[in-house]
C-alpha cells in the first residue's frame, strides 16, 4: 500500500468515525431530553454506546494499520507459500466480537495454510484476544466461581461468555505456569542447585510449608501442598510502644498438587529467586507433618528448623484434657504450668509430666511421641532471643487464601488438573508476578491444513482400486496395500464425516477408544 493509498484510508477512517461519534450525540442528546433520566441510567446508556463505538472504532484501526501482502510468504516448513484469498476472521475481544479481512496463503509442499496478519495481531480465527483470556483467567481465579466471573465480566465489559470459557481460559494459563514451574524445578533438580543471580540476599529468609485437601474426581479428597517464601519487619504495637512484634513482608507462593519432593523443589527454585543463596539466615517453620522437615533437610540443609508454637502447644492442651478431663480447673491450671515450661525451653520437665500418665494413654501418648520427635526444633527461648517467628500463622493464611477461599466451596469437585492450573494461577497473581505469567503465553496458533474435496478422494480410491486389479502396473503389492490403507484413514477422518450431534459424538469417541 502506496503513502497515498495510506493517506486515503486514514482520511475516510477519520471522517466516518467524525460521523459516527456525531450521530451518537444527538442520539444520546435526544434520548437524555425525551424524559428525566437518573444519573445510574445515563451511566449505563453512555458506557453501552460507547462499547459499541470502542467496537467499531477497534475494526477500523485493523483496516488502517498496514497489513502484510505479498504473492508469497516463506512457510515453516521452508517452502514458499502462495497468496489464495482474501478472508475474514472472527475474534472475541474486550470490546465484543470483531470481524477483520485478511490475506490468507497456502503451502504446496506441506499443505499447510498461513494468515501472517494473524501472526502479528498473535490471534487466532474463532478464538479470544490476549487481552480478554487475561481477564478471564484472572476473574476465574479470584471469583468464588466460573460462573460468578462470567457474570462479572457482562457487567465490566459488557461482553458475554459461557462459564466453560472462563474455566478454559483459567486452566490454559494454569497448564502453562505449572509447565513452567516443573521444567525449573526439573533443571534445578538435574543441575544439583542453582546459582546466586543476585547482587545481595535479604539477612532473613522464611520458608514456610503445609498442606490443605481438596475434593477431586475419582481420588476423592487430594492435599495441596502449598508454600510460603517471605521476609519479615520489626513493628511495635499500638497498645504496648515498648513490645515489637514481626510482621511478614513480601511473600511469594507455591501450590501443587505433586508429591512432596517435586514440591520441594518447586519451592526451591522460588525460594532461589528471592534470594536463598545470598541470604544470612534461612528459617524453616511448620508443624508436625514429616514430609514438611524431608523437604526442609534435603533442600534448605543449615536452615533453622522451627516447630510451630501453635501446633506444640495444642498437644498440652489435647494431654491436659485426657487427663482431668474437659473443662475443669484442674486441666487450666495444668495445661498453663506445662506451656509455661514449654515457652522457657525447659521440655524434659513437660516430657516428665507426661510420663506419669502413661496410663492414660490416647493423647498423652500423642504429645510424648510428637515432642520426642521434634525436640531438636523446640527451642524457644533461643528463637526468641535471636527474634525470630515462632508460628506458622502465614502459611495457615496461605493455605485459606490460596486453596480454601477459591476450590474448597459448597459443592466444589476438581480434576486433578483444574486443581493444579488454578491454584498454579492463584500463585503467582499473589506473588506479584502476574506480568511474568502473561509474557509466558505462547502467541496462538491455528492450523489451516487445506482438506481435499471428496471427489478426489474417490478418484485417488478409484484408481487404487485398478491398480490392484490389474497387478501389471509394476507396483508392489505392499505399496498398494499402503497407499490404499492411508487413503481409507483420510476418508474415514475428513471434516464431513465428523458427528454433529452430542449422541453421535458420544458413539464415536467410544468406538475410536474401544480396544481393536
Amino acid at each position: 500500500m502506496d503513502a497515498t493509498t495510506q493517506s486515503a484510508t486514514l482520511a475516510s477512517f477519520v471522517q466516518s468515525m467524525t460521523e459516527r461519534m456525531a450521530s451518537l450525540a444527538r442520539s444520546l442528546g435526544a434520548w437524555a431530553q425525551a424524559e428525566p433520566r437518573s444519573l445510574q441510567e445515563q451511566e449505563e446508556q453512555v458506557v453501552r454506546q460507547l462499547h459499541d463505538l470502542g467496537t467499531a472504532l477497534l475494526a477500523g484501526l485493523l483496516a488502517v494499520a498496514p497489513a502484510p501482502t505479498a504473492r508469497t510468504v516463506l512457510c515453516p516448513c521452508g517452502a514458499q507459500a502462495s497468496f489464495r484469498r482474501i478472508r475474514p476472521a472472527t475474534v472475541t475481544t474486550l470490546l465484543g466480537t470483531l470481524t477483520y479481512s485478511r490475506a490468507t496463503y497456502s503451502c504446496a509442499s506441506c499443505q499447510q495454510g498461513h494468515a501472517p496478519l494473524d501472526l502479528q495481531l498473535q490471534v487466532a480465527a474463532g478464538s479470544l484476544s490476549l487481552g480478554l483470556q487475561e481477564l478471564l483467567a484472572l476473574l476465574g481465579a479470584t471469583q468464588n466461581s466460573f460462573a460468578e466471573a462470567a457474570a462479572v465480566l457482562d457487567r465490566l465489559c459488557l461482553v458475554q461468555v459461557c462459564p466453560t470459557t472462563v474455566r478454559s481460559a483459567s486452566e490454559e494459563l494454569g497448564a502453562i505456569l505449572v509447565q513452567h514451574m516443573q521444567e525449573a524445578a526439573s533443571a534445578a533438580q538435574e543441575s544439583g542447585g542453582l546459582d546466586a543471580s543476585q547482587p545481595s540476599g535479604p539477612a532473613r529468609l522464611y520458608v514456610s510449608m503445609d498442606g490443605v485437601v481438596v475434593h477431586c474426581r475419582g481420588s476423592a479428597w487430594r492435599e495441596i501442598k502449598t508454600g510460603c517464601v517471605y521476609t519479615t519487619r520489626a513493628c511495635r504495637s499500638r497498645r504496648a510502644p515498648e513490645k515489637h512484634t514481626l510482621r511478614m513482608q513480601q511473600p511469594s507462593y507455591g501450590a501443587t498438587l505433586a508429591e512432596a519432593e517435586a514440591f520441594g523443589w518447586q519451592l526451591y527454585v522460588e525460594a532461589w529467586r528471592r534470594g536463598l543463596g545470598l541470604a544470612d539466615e534461612v528459617i524453616v517453620i511448620g508443624d508436625g507433618a514429616h514430609w514438611i522437615w524431608n523437604v526442609a533437610q534435603q533442600l534448605f540443609p543449615g536452615a533453622t528448623q522451627i516447630l510451630d508454637w501453635y501446633h506444640a502447644s495444642q498437644y498440652v492442651w489435647n494431654a491436659a484434657t485426657a487427663i482431668h478431663g474437659d473443662g475443669t480447673a484442674a486441666r487450666l491450671e495444668w495445661a498453663q504450668h506445662q506451656l509455661t515450661a514449654l515457652w522457657e525451653g525447659r521440655l524434659a520437665d513437660v516430657m516428665l509430666a507426661l510420663q506419669v500418665h502413661t496410663q492414660i494413654g490416647g493423647a498423652v501418648d500423642e504429645a510424648l511421641s510428637y515432642y520426642t520427635t521434634h525436640r531438636t526444633r523446640m527451642d524457644y527461648p533461643s528463637y526468641r532471643a535471636r527474634e525470630l517467628q515462632l508460628g506458622s500463622g502465614t502459611i495457615e493464611s496461605c493455605c485459606k487464601q490460596l486453596v480454601s477461599a477459591r476450590l474448597k466451596q459448597a459443592g466444589m469437585i476438581w480434576s486433578e488438573a483444574g486443581a493444579n492450573a488454578l491454584v498454579a494461577v492463584r500463585a503467582w497473581l499473589k506473588s506479584g508476578r502476574w506480568q511474568h505469567a502473561m509474557a509466558l503465553r505462547p502467541a496462538a496458533r491455528r492450523s489451516y491444513r487445506r482438506v481435499r474435496p471428496r471427489s478426489e478422494l474417490r478418484k485417488e480410491m478409484a484408481v487404487v482400486e485398478e491398480a490392484i486389479a490389474a497387478p501389471a502396473t509394476g507396483l508392489p503389492s505392499e505399496v498398494l496395500a499402503s497407499v490404499r490403507a492411508a487413503l481409507a484413514q483420510e476418508h474415514a477422518t475428513h471434516p464431513w464425516r465428523k458427528a454433529w450431534s452430542r449422541r453421535q459424538q458420544r458413539a464415536q469417541h467410544a468406538t475410536e477408544r474401544a480396544p481393536r
